[in-house]
C-alpha cells in the first residue's frame, strides 16, 4: 500500500505520517533498547541512543509507542498514555507500551535516560530534512590493506577446482583448500567464487531476485498519455502528481532490468485509479494524485496513464522472451477515494457545484485555501452516498454506510473506504461501474463482494498469464479470501497455459503484512509463498558498512529456510513505503555495500527502482514518503555507473547460483576476514569479506 499518506482523510477526518528525520545507530534490533512507532498503517523501528535522540516527524494522531530491549532489574508502571516533557518510566526484560496523542504536527524527539530507565519526548525545532545526513556507523571492521589475500575454502571444493572471481575475472587453483588472489578494485572487500564448470541454474522462487517497479516513476515510453482522465501537473515540484512513467517505458528498459540478474519484475498497481486528486501533505501543500496505483477505481482494466491491454500483453510476452517473470500487485482490501472529478464523472449527487469550475477536475485553491478544501464543495451528509460505493459493499464515515470497526479486518486505512471482504451477502457491482467506459465489470448471480474482487484480480492471469501478485494489506483481509485467491489464480494460469501451449512456474503469491519479520508465521498458511521481510531494512547500516555485520542475520534466515520447506522471505533494503537505503548516508560507498548485503542475503530479495545507482530522494514537502518515489535515474554520473557495474555483477552472480539465496550457510573462520559457503545440490559458492577499502 502507498503508505504514511499526509493528508486529511475523506471520511475520518484525520491525518497520517511518520518520518524518519534523525541521526540513528541502527544496529540489529535485539542488540539495543529500541522504540516502535505505530499507527493502523505505519510501523517503525529503531534503535535508543543515549546520546542522541530519537526523531520523528509526527503528523497529528494518536500513535502507540512501545519500548523493548532494556536490560537489567528493573520494573516500572509505564503510564497508558505519556506526557510531554515528563519522563516515562520503562521497565527491564519486557515491553513498556503507551500512547502518545500529537495535537500539532511536527518534529517530536524521544530521549532515553539509561541510567534511570525513563524515556522522555519532547518538541523539536524545525528541521531541513532534505539536507540530512547519517554518520557512518560505530563498527569496528576489517580493513583491506591491497595486494593478494588467501582465502581459506575449508571443504567446500576439491582439491584442483578451479574458481572464479565473479568481480575480478580472476582463476584461481584450490590448493590445500585454499586460493589466492587479488580482490577487484570497487569490490568493496569482496570475492565471490565458484567453479568455472559450474552447472547451469535451474530457478528456484527461493533465490528469486524482484525488481519492483512503482510504474509512473520509472521511464515515460508513450509521452501521449501523461495525461490522461484531465489530470494536471501542478506547475510547481509535481510532488504528489503523475509523472509520465507507463508500462512502454518498462517494455523499453527491459533489457536493463534483465542485466541487474532479475527474475521477476513486481509492477506497482496498474489498474484504473481515480481520476482527480485529494489534499497532499498535512496541510494540504500539494494536489495528490494515485500515481502509486493504490487508489483504484476499476479493477478490470489498465489505467490510461500506463497503457492498455495491448502494450500489457507485449510487456509481458517480451520480459517472458527474456526469462522474466511479472507480478501484479494485487489490491482487495480496499478502493481509492470519491475525488471531485469521479464524483461528477459518476454524476454521484453529492457536490455543491457553486464556485466549481465546468470541469470539477480543473478545482484549484485560493489564496488562502490549501488542497484540502476542495472538501468544502461535498456535503458528507448527503443520503446521495449510496449512489457511490453503497452500504454493502464497503465501511465508511457516511451517511446510512457501516461505521469502521477497530479491528484489522474492519478498519478503514488512512480513511480509505474498506470493502467488506468478510460478508456473505449478495450484492450488484453500482451503477458507475457497470457504465464506466471500458469496464470490464459484469454482473454476476449470487457474488459477494469478495467473489466480485477474486474474479477481477484472477482475469488478469487468464487473460495475460500472470505469473504472480504481491498482495498488499495482507492482515487487513481474512485468510479465507487469500486461500480462495491463490486457488482461483492458479487455475487461471493453468488455463492461460493451455490456451497458449506455454508451461511454467505454478502461480507465486507474495504478501505484505505490515511489521513482518523473518519467520514461518501462520500467514504461510493462507496461500502465501513467501512474505516480505520488514526486519533486514532495519539491519543493513552496519551490514553495508561491514559485511561481517550481517553473519548473525544470514544464519537465521538460512536456519530457518533449512527447518521450514515452504518458508522464504522477500528482503529488501528500500521501498515506497518506508525509507531509501541511499538518503541514508548519501554515500556511494555505503551503497555498494548494502548490494552486498542484501544480494547475498538467503531467501528471496526485492530491489526497489534505483537501489542499483543510488536514487536518492525527490521533493516530498510535509511527506517524507512522497520523496521515496522520485524519478528514476536514467543519466547516471561517473559514481553511480561504478555502483550500477558492480550491482550487475553481484546480481548475476546471485542468479547464476540459486546457492546464494537457497542454499545451506556454513560461516568459515578465517582471521582478518568473513568468509562464508553456501551449498544447494551440487551448486556451491564461497563469497568471502576482506575488509573494508579504502576510498
Amino acid at each position: 500500500m502507498a503508505r504514511s499518506i499526509m493528508m486529511t482523510s475523506l471520511f475520518s477526518g484525520q491525518r497520517l505520517a511518520v518520518a524518519i528525520v534523525a541521526s540513528f545507530s541502527s544496529a540489529a534490533i535485539q542488540a539495543a533498547p529500541h522504540i516502535t512507532i505505530t499507527t493502523s498503517t505505519t510501523q517503525l523501528n529503531q534503535p535508543l541512543d543515549a546520546a542522541t535522540p530519537a526523531v520523528f516527524t509526527l503528523d497529528k494522531n494518536t500513535y502507540q509507542i512501545n519500548v523493548e530491549g532494556i536490560e537489567g532489574e528493573c520494573q516500572a508502571d509505564t503510564p497508558e498514555k505519556a506526557k510531554f516533557n515528563t519522563p516515562i518510566p520503562l521497565s527491564c526484560n519486557t515491553a513498556s507500551p503507551f500512547d502518545l496523542t500529537i495535537r500539532f504536527a511536527g518534529d517530536y524527539g524521544f530521549y532515553y535516560q539509561p541510567d534511570t530507565r525513563t524515556l522522555s519526548v519532547k518538541r523539536e525545532p524545525k528541521k531541513t530534512t532534505s539536507t540530512f545526513k547519517r554518520p557512518l556507523p560505530d563498527v569496528q571492521c576489517q580493513q583491506y590493506q591491497g595486494g593478494p589475500v588467501t582465502i581459506d575454502l575449508a571443504d567446500s571444493f576439491p582439491e584442483g577446482t578451479q574458481l572464479k572471481d565473479a568481480l575480478s575475472g580472476q582463476v584461481a587453483t584450490v590448493h590445500d583448500q585454499r586460493v589466492t588472489l587479488t580482490p577487484a578494485p570497487k569490490s568493496g572487500g569482496l570475492v565471490l567464487l565458484a567453479p568455472v564448470d559450474a552447472p547451469d541454474p535451474e530457478f528456484s522462487y527461493r533465490n528469486a531476485n524482484i525488481y519492483f517497479v512503482m510504474v509512473d516513476r520509472f521511464n515515460n515510453g508513450e509521452p501521449s498519455n501523461d495525461h490522461s482522465y484531465g489530470r494536471h501537473q501542478d506547475n510547481a515540484q509535481n510532488i504528489g502528481t503523475f509523472h509520465g512513467g507507463d508500462l512502454q517505458g518498462v517494455i523499453d528498459k527491459l533489457d536493463y532490468i534483465q542485466s541487474l540478474g532479475t527474475d521477476v519484475i513486481w509492477l506497482s498497481p496498474i489498474v484504473e485509479q481515480v481520476h482527480g486528486f485529494v489534499g497532499g501533505g498535512s496541510n494540504g501543500n500539494f494536489p495528490f494524485y494515485a500515481y502509486h496505483g493504490y487508489w483504484s477505481r476499476d479493477f478490470t482494466q489498465v489505467d490510461k496513464n500506463f497503457g492498455d491491454d495491448t502494450v500489457l500483453e507485449k510487456l509481458i510476452e517480451e520480459a517472458h522472451q527474456r526469462g522474466l517473470k511479472v507480478f501484479l500487485d494485487a489490491v482487495v482490501n480496499h478502493p481509492g477515494y470519491a475525488t471531485l472529478a469521479d464524483l461528477q464523472q459518476d454524476s454521484i449527487e453529492v457536490v455543491n457545484d457553486s464556485g466549481l469550475p465546468e470541469k470539477w477536475q480543473d478545482w484549484q485553491p485560493s489564496d488562502r485555501q490549501s488542497w484540502h478544501d476542495f472538501h468544502q464543495a461535498i456535503n458528507y451528509n448527503s443520503p446521495n452516498w449510496q449512489q457511490w460505493w453503497g452500504k454493502d459493499w464497503v465501511r465508511a464515515g457516511l451517511p446510512g454506510y457501516d461505521a469502521p470497526g477497530t479491528s484489522d479486518e474492519t478498519l478503514t486505512l488512512a480513511g480509505l473506504p474498506d470493502f467488506k471482504t468478510e460478508s456473505t451477502k449478495t450484492v450488484t457491482p453500482p451503477q458507475w461501474l457497470l457504465d464506466n467506459p471500458g469496464t470490464q465489470v459484469e454482473t454476476r448471480e449470487n457474488y459477494t463482494v469478495s467473489d466480485y474482487l477474486l474474479e477481477w484480480q484472477t482475469q488478469w492471469v487468464e487473460r495475460f498469464g500472470i505469473d504472480g501478485f504481491r498482495v498488499d494489506t495482507v492482515k487487513h483481509v481474512d485468510g479465507d479470501v487469500w486461500r480462495a485467491l491463490k486457488s482461483q489464480a492458479s487455475t487461471a494460469l493453468e488455463t492461460w497455459q493451455d490456451a497458449n501451449n506455454k508451461t511454467a512456474e505454478p502461480f507465486w503469491m507474495m504478501g505484505e503484512v505490515w511489521g513482518h519479520r523473518a519467520y514461518r508465521s501462520p500467514y504461510f498458511d493462507q496461500g502465501f509463498d513467501a512474505l516480505i521481510n520488514f526486519d533486514l531494512q532495519k539491519q543493513m547500516d552496519k551490514g553495508a558498512y561491514c559485511l561481517s555485520e550481517m553473519q548473525d542475520t544470514y544464519q537465521v534466515y538460512a536456519d530457518t529456510m533449512e527447518k521450514e520447506s515452504d518458508f522464504i522471505p522477500v528482503s529488501y533494503m528500500s521501498s515506497h513505503d518506508t525509507e531509501l537505503f541511499f538518503s541514508r548516508f548519501k554515500d556511494i560507498s555505503m551503497q555498494r555495500g548494502a548490494a552486498n548485503a542484501l544480494l547475498l542475503t538467503p531467501g528471496a530479495v526485492q530491489v526497489y527502482y534505483g537501489d542499483e545507482v543510488g536514487r536518492d530522494l525527490g521533493p516530498y514537502g510535509d511527506d517524507f514518503h512522497q520523496g521515496t518515489r522520485s524519478d528514476m535515474v536514467w543519466q547516471p554520473n561517473v559514481a553511480q555507473t561504478a555502483l550500477l557495474d558492480h550491482w550487475r555483477r553481484v546480481g548475476q552472480f546471485r542468479q547464476r547460483h540459486p546457492a546464494v539465496g537457497a542454499g545451506m550457510h556454513h560461516a568459515i573462520p578465517q582471521q582478518g576476514a568473513y568468509v562464508f559457503s553456501r551449498q544447494l545440490g551440487e551448486d556451491t559458492i564461497v563469497a568471502a569479506f576482506v575488509g573494508r577499502q579504502a576510498e
